[in-house]
């Protein structure tokens, strides 16, 4: 009986198949892991970026659901499978990933504002300084180029306004980064604690009787005790509202400066491809983008520019 190559090449691949040990037909480990704290309407936003650049659907995602202890033991989980890459998303996913994994699985974040405080990397200074088998995408909020951009568009309101929560250590970095960043734009910034929602509606009352006339929205959990109540102050012409929180889309804020948290999942999917193709994270520095949507709300600025606000 005369044999064919293809014939032969064929029954090669079904013999491999069928001897134990051999791979060839088990379902390949998993590449790419995704793992992330809390699962929110932020992170399946970067997740949508990086499978579109990534070309794939339905990436694997591990999330803690919030709570750090069972972050702890999935970091664990983590550092013991397989993985050829991990991609982490957010400070405190990275924050308890970076002192588990040291070596393998190799780590790309994004969707982190400040890696330095999560102990991967070291000073905000050298970036190329960071822990040998991580790299990322840092995206700070983009804060500063709210108050620029609302200075420019109203010149005539200095005083403007912000509801922190003293328990919440993001809210707090947000408000320190509000009063230092405001002055550089002719700015007098006015900070209200709030805790809860009632204090967050009086809150709201005690900047306008402190003479604020328009209040910024910080990107913090914070934001959701207040921030319909105040976009309806936006539309009824009570307070200006300049929105930095990207899960607030309502009417109400004359300009909207938020994080695209799409584009941060495509920034760190180009860069989880450079070590896909055979670069090490340690010979690339931490990258700094925060690519952002800006809105403006022209009916709003129309009456605006009419009248003035009301009591």
């Amino acid at each position: 009986m005369r044999w064919f190559p293809c014939r032969w090449r064929w029954i090669n691949i079904f013999i491999f198949c069928l001897v134990p040990g051999l791979t060839a037909c088990e379902s390949p480990a998993t590449a790419v892991q995704v793992f992330c704290y809390e699962r929110t309407p932020r992170v399946e936003q970067v997740i949508k970026g990086i499978e579109q650049e990534l070309g794939v659907t339905n990436l694997p995602v591990l999330e803690a659901g919030g709570n750090w202890q069972r972050g702890q033991e999935l970091v664990q989980q983590l550092a013991q499978e397989d993985l050829a890459l991990l991609i982490v998303l957010s400070t405190p996913a990275l924050s308890l990933a970076a002192p588990n994994i040291k070596q393998r699985p190799l780590i790309v974040f994004g969707m982190v504002a400040d890696p330095y405080f999560s102990g991967a990397a070291y000073d905000t200074l050298h970036p190329e300084d960071h822990q040998g088998n991580i790299t990322g995408i840092a995206s700070p909020p983009p804060v500063a180029t709210a108050l620029k951009q609302g200075s420019q568009l109203f010149p005539a309101y200095r005083c403007w306004g912000l509801l922190f929560d003293p328990l919440e250590g993001s809210s707090i970095e947000l408000c320190e980064q509000f009063k230092q960043l405001a002055p550089d734009f002719g700015l007098t910034p006015v900070v209200q604690p709030a805790s809860s929602e009632t204090e967050a509606q009086t809150g709201l009352r005690a900047l306008k009787a402190q003479g604020v006339r328009l209040v910024y929205i910080p990107p913090d959990q914070n934001a959701r005790r207040y921030a319909p109540l105040l976009l309806r102050w936006g539309q009824e012409q009570k307070l200006l509202v300049v929105n930095g929180h990207p899960e607030f889309s309502a009417p109400g804020a004359i300009l909207s400066v938020t994080t695209d948290y799409q584009a941060v999942g495509k920034l760190t999917a180009a860069l989880a491809r450079r070590v896909q193709a055979g670069e090490f994270p340690a010979q690339i520095p931490i990258q700094h983008e925060t690519p952002i949507h800006v809105k403006g709300d022209e009916r709003l600025l129309e009456k605006w520019s009419g009248y003035p606000p009301t009591d």
